[in-house]
């Protein structure tokens, strides 16, 4: 070696090894295509390549991305090329003319690996990784794109995708980033590191200068090794593909493997390993595309493109899927009704209906953009064909390829009757045919309760106006609605779609009724009507005609056309009447058979109907039969399947009807009709009514209300059986002869049973005796079946109905009945359960039967019928009895609440000092605290809550709820005293206190229009003119409508709008003055059908005045409201007095306007200052003094009845209004910190007052005070040592009392005091050492080392980065150390002195102790018990801690899961912190609040609130390894200390231990109760 040393240049030495290393060595063969070429054979450095990321091949929709990424010493394009010439670029030359690579975008990543430059650098692999992902994140076709990515490295390349993979996997930030990584292919790539590289770092260290990144390729280097480990737990989803060379490389005295075979391949199970016939440069350098070796790496190349293709097709599959099932969740709509199109279109007969599609009038209408009238109305009589027409126009559209959505009304189906589930299946069509309709809904799916539980108003306002009518770029669409006059509110369903944007284009039919000529009146210039005439329908009558010819008993032509001639005449134009002829014809075998039946038939539609029923089988069984097919097909509130009516009969009759659609026609004759889906029919509305009030044949005649009584029987005695299964509970089925039969009725008994109950007759006894045995026995598999199938909104719908129900049969029953009270109750536990569980049961429907009874309270009939107390899962401390009407009460101590504002997924509250605090209203955690900077007045969200506006003395804001970005500020010169978003016109109009209006259009910020309304009260019209600022000032929920009130006058009204006054509302009264005394509040009622104003005046009197008269329509006196709201769905009234109390009342009468009290909640606070609806109308939300309340009172849910069910209830019946008693405050102050002792048996308490309390957590009772701090210092923080029972506790003026704790059979209390420790700041947190020698207390700047007698121990510990986040904990395997870890660095200090020692030891673990007290919050793993015959206390220590954990939040808010092996904590690493164990899917994200750290176990709290739990000893952080137990109400959280929950463990007793409010609760048996976890 010194011989070579001497004859060979240490220069030329270095060159040698470059071209080995890098792609260069000194002989190679001439490449055929350059032998004419006089380059030479060598890349210099221009062509060398560029940095960063070059575009090398760009496709016009790309699929996959590859990224080629160059070694040592290579670059962008040299490492690619086996020459200078263009030709050998071969991933941008050769791939970009392969056929097979048409979906792929290709790059080539450079950066500055030079190790042969003269200088040192301290760059790394690291450094690297980081470059490549920030090019990718920048690059804008790369970012934008949801392509796969695929990553080619050659050498040191490898390990610079491994690393950046890593890196992508372990940022939250990168997370979309790592889940497109596909695949990484490895060309000769050293894993394992190269023995070579020892060699050329000596030879960098005499000529050139150091390279860091060349010193991390040494063969098992940190680097490497760290790499290896981590990289291992981030492949199981990545294809894996690994090629080595096989030939040496020339080096100076002899030819050596670079990377051998063991260094260049994983070792892993799915990895792709293959040799390449070259050596180490020219496994990735290729002459032409038929070498061997570009073959083998092109055919693997195609391989992962058909992986990918294939795997995008499933997951296009699989989206959409997905997608549909959100919409089908969301509108509750599964299917566009294609059925009813399908048997309209076996119907019409091919050339028919071409005559209306051929007008001129039609075709305006139909095209797109037109300035035509946008509503198409084609009125006709029964029978005409119009649905058939309807088909045709549908068929004609979608022939055009336009967006058409279709829906047939129905009258007396509730299903398809009601304009709610009209509005919802046009949704639905909407976003299945349009991509950027359906992502718009989407967007609202995500927060938002399923529509189904919506009215037509706010699903409208919401769900149209709100969002799918939003869209910046919409393309035309299409509605086509049949039989409007079939609806239930025709009059509802126009005055919606009055107002529709210009790209969409209606399509209507009716029958010419009265009202139907009214509204074709109002809308003129919206309407292009067209009334069908006999003549239009002549030619399309004979084409049916001539199409059942065939069929019919004639001979010749004149036959044919007598007969025809004959039809037309008697037809009428009626369709119906004709098709019903032609059926009975058709049985006929003569034509003088014909010509009697014609002469006999009547033209009256009602008469041939009788004729039908006269004709039906008379027997008593086939009689019987008849009568149940009548009743179930005319009643049910949706059209039954073939198989769901044959599980009818064989519940009804007893009968099983094996081939029901053979026997149907014999049975009903004509009457009833099987469609498309298998559906049974009436075969016309005209068909419907008749039988439902015939009584030609009394045999046959469907009795409403005992058919529904029967009908409701047979689903409760079905669902009593064992046909109703849940998950929880299963068990063998039993009762009809087919199996596949019996289930068939399941849905919808489920879901409809409650519909037929409150239609029946509300006497029956058997009825009641089944409800009440359904109710006690089935209530948690009912709820779990519907919960399984996102359908819980049938439960409320299910309590309103048994509470109809009820208000009928109470006539029958005596007031102070137990049955009464029962359905009372189970009524109202429906509604509670529903509402607060909505969220737990969607996650975990079984939770009904194992957690939810135990929550609930104890005098409701779900907790004493279903609560499993002495066998699972159990909460001690819940004292309530009933449920409690309040859902939270927010405190905000010193600062006053100013203004609220309620949303379907938002509460917010302004309170005195400027803030704006912003909920999630279900969990009412904190989101958003936004500045405002003065005090708020007005506070509103727009309909669909994605804004937020608020109004001070001087200006006006408006947020984004969502980011809680300011998106608008406004100055105003007045305040504004009301403010509303008009969602039609995207703006914001405010009212001010100058007596003038403004608009600003939300798209630009700008003010569009000011209106100064006093200038248009006319006193010609007697109409006094204010001389002052208004007092109070509203506008009306649609901006349409102002009322102002002035000192002194009336009330005055303007219609928005049209810039009118309308006039005064006015009482009379004895006195002058008193008819216009201080108004207090106003409301709207923002119903279409009540329309009235509501005022409170000062003298205690509500008036109700009419919006358009003005006139005053109901009082009521002594109410004293300050604060009054309206329901969104416009039937109650909610008013908020100056004592606190609040009432609720029903609008009712036969108009509506007539209030009547229903319910009083008597809270005995401060007086309501505000009070804010939710959009569904369940919720309310009121502030007074320094709290907010939120509401949901049961009788908002029972009160909003079904459609149609309104104008019963107002005919004057008396309804008692219930009261509800807030229980006055607990003298105890809420406790603010807990810890237990070792056995779980004692848990002790610091309260806000300063007091130190002990609970026995057996029946989770206060036994008395052990002592007290100053009086009403909080107590922060407490702590108790279990090896000399001393509990130490802290207060926020940084006081920290030890007490020595004694135990006795009856009592604990405190031995003596210990010591008693003044610091200068509040403290945050006590550590006590393990050994009970010493305590550390930590406050945001500072720790402090103490002894237990209160004398300082070593020098203050100044705490990094005190802003931030950081864990202070006891070190889990050196005893003699406590530890504090930040997000960028960990320290180790001495328990004896308080300095810092040496984090990391060689030391093996073998040598060390282990037996280590926990910190706080990590619990023992095994129980343990205590004599309580002796004082001495046990000096036994706990199980070694197994796993440090932590929850790390970035100051952006991002939140991170840490989680170490407790060795990792002490053994050498290059990292500043030791490395924790992989986290892929992102856990800190979806985690809450960590619990503790129990043996292997890491006990959490989830986003949902629910107790889960994590097993750490998979070495690996994912989503798998975690189990869901049980949930945490959120009226349990306090806050403090900036926790959502104040909750300690007991793993001796396996019990946690969770304050509430003064209360200490413990959940017993909760970890007995698991099921996997899912990402939320």
């Amino acid at each position: 070696m010194d011989r070579f040393r001497r004859r060979v240049s240490a220069d030329e030495n270095l060159g040698r090894l470059e071209r080995a290393i890098s792609g260069l060595t000194a002989s190679r063969r001439p490449s055929p295509v350059r032998q004419a070429s006089s380059e030479d054979d060598t890349l210099d450095d221009s062509h060398k390549g560029t940095l960063g990321l070059n575009l090398l091949r760009d496709v016009t929709e790309p699929v996959i991305e590859f990224i080629f990424v160059h070694g040592l010493g290579g670059g962008s394009r040299k490492t690619w090329s086996k020459s200078s010439n263009q030709y050998h670029y071969w991933p941008k030359e050769w791939l970009s003319q392969d056929p097979e690579f048409g979906c792929v975008r290709v790059w080539s990543f450079g950066y500055k690996a030079d190790w042969n430059e003269r200088k040192e650098t301290v760059l790394e692999i690291h450094d690297f990784a980081l470059a490549l992902l920030g090019e990718i994140r920048n690059a804008p076709n790369v970012r934008r794109s949801k392509t796969k990515i695929v990553f080619i490295a050659h050498s040191m390349g490898g390990l610079v995708i491994k690393q950046a993979y890593i890196l992508a996997r372990e940022d939250p930030a990168l997370k979309e980033l790592a889940g497109r990584i596909h695949s990484l292919y490895f060309l000769a790539t050293p894993h394992r590191g190269s023995d070579l590289t020892k060699t050329l770092m000596n030879i960098l260290k005499v000529s050139y200068g150091q390279k860091a990144f060349v010193s991390e390729l040494e063969r098992n280097s940190g680097f490497i090794n760290s790499t290896n480990d981590t990289f291992r737990h981030y492949a199981e989803n990545l294809q894996l593909w690994s090629f080595y060379e096989t030939f040496p490389s020339q080096m100076v005295l002899t030819n050596v493997v670079i990377v051998d075979k063991s260094s260049a391949t994983l070792g892993y199970a799915r990895e792709h390993i293959s040799p390449l016939n070259a050596d180490h440069r020219d496994v990735c350098k290729f002459d032409l595309p038929s070498d061997p070796n570009y073959k083998i790496l092109r055919n693997a190349f195609i391989t992962t493109i058909d992986i990918i293709l294939s795997a995008i097709s499933q997951v296009a599959s699989e989206t959409a899927k997905l997608q549909h099932d959100k919409l089908v969740e969301l509108t509750g709509i599964s299917e566009a009704p294609i059925n009813d199109l399908l048997a309209l279109d076996d119907v019409r007969v091919p050339g028919s209906c071409e005559w209306l599609t051929s007008k001129q009038t039609y075709s305006s209408w139909r095209t797109p953009w037109s300035d035509r009238p946008p509503i198409f109305w084609l009125l006709g009589n029964a029978g005409s064909g119009k649905s058939v027409l309807c088909s045709q126009v549908i068929r004609d559209l979608q022939m055009e390829n336009l967006r058409c959505s279709h829906f047939f009304f129905r009258h007396g189906n509730d299903v398809n009757s009601s304009i709610a589930g009209c509005l919802r299946a046009l949704a639905y069509q909407m976003a299945k045919s349009d991509e950027a309709v359906l992502r718009k809904v989407l967007e609202m799916e995500q927060e938002t309760v399923p529509c189904v539980q919506w009215d037509e108003r706010t699903i409208w306002h919401k769900l149209f106006l709100g969002c799918i009518f939003k869209l910046s770029k919409p393309l035309p669409q299409f509605w086509v609605i049949d039989a409007l006059d079939e609806c239930q509110k025709f009059s509802n369903f126009l005055t919606l779609i009055a107002k529709v944007p210009s790209y969409l284009r209606i399509f209507l039919t009716s029958r010419s009724t009265p009202e139907a000529q009214q509204w074709l009146a109002s809308l003129e210039f919206l309407v292009e009507p067209y009334q069908v005439q006999s003549e239009d329908l002549l030619e399309d009558l004979g084409t049916f005609i001539d199409s059942r010819m065939s069929r019919l008993p004639v001979g010749d032509g004149n036959g044919q056309k007598k007969l025809k001639e004959n039809l037309l005449c008697k037809s009428s134009g009626s369709f119906l009447w004709v098709s019903l002829i032609i059926q009975e014809l058709e049985q006929t075998y003569s034509e003088e058979d014909a010509e009697e039946i014609l002469n006999e038939i009547p033209e009256d539609m009602n008469r041939l109907y009788a004729r039908m029923l006269e004709s039906l089988p008379s027997n008593e069984r086939a009689m019987r039969l008849t009568h149940c097919l009548f009743s179930w097909t005319l009643l049910t509130r949706r059209a039954l399947t073939l198989s769901e009516m044959q599980c009818a009969i064989k519940l009804d009759l007893n009968q099983t009807v094996p081939n029901l659609v053979k026997t149907l026609p014999a049975i009903c004759g004509q009457f009833m009709s099987v469609d498309r889906g298998n559906r049974i029919r009436s075969i016309h509305q005209t068909a419907h009514v008749f039988l439902l009030h015939q009584n030609v044949f009394p045999q046959l005649a469907v009795d409403e209300q005992k058919s529904h009584t029967r009908i409701a029987q047979v689903c409760l005695k079905f669902l009593n059986g064992n046909q109703l299964q849940g998950v929880y509970m299963q068990r063998p089925k039993s009762g009809l002869a087919s199996p596949d039969l019996e289930t068939q009725l399941l849905n919808y008994s489920c879901i409809s049973f409650s519909d037929h109950v409150q239609k029946g007759l509300p006497e029956d006894t058997a009825t009641w005796n089944l409800l009440c045995t359904f109710l006690n026995t089935k209530i948690p598999t009912w709820i779990e079946y519907l919960a399984g199938r996102a359908k819980l909104y049938h439960v409320t719908r299910t309590a309103k109905n048994l509470q109809l129900y009820l208000r009928r049969r109470l006539k029958n029953m005596s007031p102070l009945s137990a049955g009464k009270d029962s359905l009372e109750s189970w009524i109202k536990d429906l509604i509670k359960v529903s509402a607060k569980f909505r969220a737990n049961l969607s996650l975990s429907p079984s939770s009904i039967h194992n957690l939810i009874p135990s929550l609930c309270p104890l005098d409701s009939m779900i907790s004493q019928k279903y609560s499993p107390r002495q066998r699972g899962f159990l909460v001690m401390g819940l004292k309530e009895k009933s449920w409690d009407d309040c859902l939270a009460r927010i405190d905000y101590q010193d600062k006053q609440s100013c203004a609220v504002a309620l949303g379907d997924r938002y509460l917010a509250v302004a309170i005195s000092d400027g803030a704006i605090l912003l909920y999630h209203r279900d969990s009412i955690q904190i989101k958003h605290i936004l500045t405002f900077g003065e005090r708020v007045k007005t506070l509103v969200f727009s309909n669909d809550c994605v804004y937020m506006a608020a109004s001070g003395l001087r200006k006006a804001k408006i947020w984004d709820n969502d980011s809680g970005t300011q998106v608008w500020a406004f100055d105003l010169a007045h305040s504004a005293l009301s403010m509303v978003f008009d969602t039609e016109y995207d703006t914001l109009v405010a009212a001010t206190q100058g007596g003038y209006t403004l608009c600003w259009d939300l798209r630009e910020g700008l003010e569009t229009e000011r209106w100064v309304w006093s200038e248009k009260i006319d006193p010609s019209r007697n109409l006094p003119a204010p001389n002052r600022s208004p007092g109070k000032v509203l506008l009306s929920p649609d901006a349409n409508t102002l009322a102002a009130c002035y000192r002194g006058l009336p009330i005055y009204l303007f219609d928005v709008k049209t810039k009118m006054c309308i006039g005064c509302c006015q009482r009379k009264t004895a006195s002058a003055r008193g008819s216009h005394y201080l108004v207090d509040a106003l409301a709207f009622n923002p119903s279409m059908e009540i329309d009235v104003l509501v005022a409170s005046y000062g003298d205690g009197e509500l008036a109700v005045f009419d919006k358009v008269s003005t006139n005053l329509r109901h009082r009521i006196p002594n109410v004293f409201a300050q604060a009054i709201a309206c329901s969104p769905g416009g039937s109650t009234l909610v008013t908020g007095s100056s004592r606190g109390s609040i009432r609720i009342f029903e609008f009712g009468g036969t108009e509506g306007d007539k209030l009547s009290l229903i319910y009083r909640i008597d809270a005995y606070e401060d007086a309501v200052r505000s009070i804010a609806f939710s959009n569904d109308s369940l919720y309310f939300a009121d502030i007074r003094g320094s709290h907010c309340h939120i509401w949901e009172p049961a009788v908002l849910v029972q009160n909003d009845v079904e459609e149609g069910s309104q104008s019963e209830l107002s005919q004057g019946s008396t309804v008692v209004p219930e009261s509800s008693d807030i229980e006055e405050g607990s003298p105890e102050a809420v406790i603010t910190a807990i810890c237990s002792d070792d056995t779980g048996n004692h848990a002790f308490c610091g309260r806000l007052d300063g007091s130190v309390v002990y609970f026995e957590t057996q029946n989770a009772s206060q036994q008395g005070v052990l002592y007290r701090h100053a009086l009403n210092v909080r107590v922060t923080s407490i702590a108790y040592n279990v090896h000399r029972s001393l509990l130490m506790t802290a207060d926020e003026s940084g006081r920290v009392l030890i007490n020595k704790i004694s135990f006795s059979a009856d009592v604990v209390e405190v031995a003596c005091l210990v010591g008693d420790i003044s610091t200068e700041e509040p403290i945050q947190k006590l550590l006590p050492d393990p050994m009970g020698n010493g305590l550390l207390v930590s406050s945001r700047r500072f720790a402090n080392l103490w002894t237990l007698q209160g004398e300082p121990k070593g020098t203050q510990i100044r705490l990094l980065d005190e802003d931030g986040d950081r864990m202070i904990s006891l070190h889990p395997i050196r005893t003699q150390n406590f530890m504090i870890l930040g997000s960028k660095y960990f320290c180790v200090y001495s328990w004896t002195d308080g300095l810092e020692e040496q984090p990391f030891i060689c030391d093996t673990l073998g040598g060390l102790s282990l037996m280590v007290t926990p910190p706080t919050p990590l619990v023992p793993s095994a129980p343990e018990s205590r004599d309580f015959s002796s004082t001495t206390t046990l000096t036994i220590p706990p199980p070694p801690i197994n796993y440090i954990a932590h929850l790390f939040a970035s100051l952006s808010g991002t939140r991170s899961l840490l989680v170490w092996p407790a060795e990792s904590l002490s053994a050498p690493t290059s990292s500043p912190i030791p490395q924790p164990l992989p986290d892929p899917d992102h856990l800190g994200s979806k985690i809450q609040q960590i619990i503790t750290v129990w043996g292997t176990k890491l006990l959490f709290l989830d986003a949902n609130l629910w107790v889960c739990s994590l097993e750490m000893s998979s070495q690996e952080v994912c989503a798998k390894a975690v189990k869901r137990h049980f949930f945490l109400l959120s009226e349990w959280q306090s806050g403090v200390m900036g926790k959502p929950f104040i909750i300690d463990f007991s793993g001796s007793k396996r019990e946690f231990f969770i304050a509430f409010k003064e209360r200490l609760l413990v959940a017993k048996r909760g970890l007995d109760v698991a099921e996997q976890w899912s990402l939320p």
